[in-house]
């Protein structure tokens, strides 16, 4: 840390106008949360299950086998077909037989046909300073154990519309004849939080009479414009009074001296 420090240091000052008033390192709080997903595979509907539809539709049907006669296919294979359509809720058994649901009959206008996967896991970490939500790994930051909490950390529930939208962006895929789907957040558990070093800097640019901060994210590996923000926001005004009063105290001491 302390040569990442003098490094970030001697690039700030480079600029013979700027000069470093302080520094410091502290560490970033990072929720992790580990979250269970719907899964949806999405592809064209298959001549024969139209063809199932349109008869359940027009034809009072309750066994597999008069299909199986009707269309000429196996038994066996009409059977699977009726059970993935009643498990995925396209067709119900009425009093008369199969007839097709709500979700059956918009299937069958829009062609398409959603099967169900097993649900995925994803470990997501949100950083309320940021307001930033992104794919992680369970690996905590050691090296910030021993630094305090940055100052200014914010702190609030992670937004599970925000967890859906990464995962879709990240997660849905579309291949040649189907697509993978995010369909929605099952569950949501959050983990111990993770913690990001960061080494701050409070600076002044002499030439144009400028204070401000930069903050370096060892998280990103670059500087850290929100966090930034957040302390100019709260102590640029403190600054200047400190370095006029400290200014007054040397003309002061020059004068009496």
């Amino acid at each position: 840390m302390e040569q990442l420090k003098k490094k970030l240091s001697a690039s700030l000052t480079a600029n013979p106008d700027v000069m470093i008033l302080k520094s410091d390192a502290w560490q970033l709080p990072v929720s992790v949360n580990e979250v269970s997903y719907g899964r949806l595979k999405r592809l064209k509907m298959d001549i024969l299950m139209k063809m199932l539809l349109f008869a359940f539709q027009e034809t009072d049907i309750r066994r597999a086998a008069a299909l199986a006669d009707m269309l000429a296919v196996e038994e066996l294979f009409i059977s699977d077909l009726i059970h993935k359509m009643k498990s995925t809720g396209l067709i119900a058994l009425g009093k008369k037989g199969y007839v097709l649901t709500s979700k059956g009959f918009d299937y069958l206008e829009k062609g398409i046909f959603e099967e169900e996967l097993d649900d995925g896991q994803a470990i997501i970490a949100f950083s309320e300073s940021h307001g930033d939500y992104r794919l992680a790994e369970m690996d905590g930051q050691s090296e910030a154990a021993d630094l305090p909490l940055f100052r200014y950390a914010a702190d609030g529930e992670p937004d599970s519309d925000r967890m859906y939208e990464l995962l879709s962006r990240e997660m849905d895929a579309a291949e040649e004849n189907f697509q993978l789907i995010v369909s929605g957040i099952k569950e949501v558990t959050e983990k111990e939080a993770i913690h990001i070093p960061c080494i701050e800097f409070q600076l002044y640019d002499r030439k144009q009479d400028l204070f401000f901060s930069r903050v370096w994210n060892t998280g990103s590996k670059l500087w850290d414009e929100a966090l930034e923000k957040a302390i100019e926001e709260r102590e640029l005004i403190e600054w200047r009074k400190a370095v006029e009063n400290e200014e007054t105290e040397k003309t002061s001491v020059l004068q009496n001296g």
